[in-house]
């Protein structure tokens, strides 16, 4: 049986885009530190990722424009 885990503040999630792969901790803005890949749940990646699961594919919306990003795997 598969189970889906939710993103969701203190997970882990690897995603893809057109730059390649990265993994971040999604935390609480009082924690945030994009060098140690902790992104804030009100970033617009993390805003984003919050309640997809892994396969999902993701719209942000940020700043430079709209990317797309895949989830490959919540922890």
């Amino acid at each position: 049986m598969l189970t889906y885990s939710l993103v969701q503040i203190g997970s882990r999630v690897r995603v893809q885009d057109q730059d390649g792969d990265a993994e971040f901790t999604v935390v609480g803005p009082e924690d945030s530190d994009f060098v140690a890949g902790r992104i804030s749940d009100g970033s617009p990646l993390g805003q984003a990722l919050l309640g997809h699961a892994t396969g999902d594919r993701v719209h942000v919306r940020a700043p430079a424009g709209l990317r797309t990003v895949t989830i490959l795997d919540v922890l």
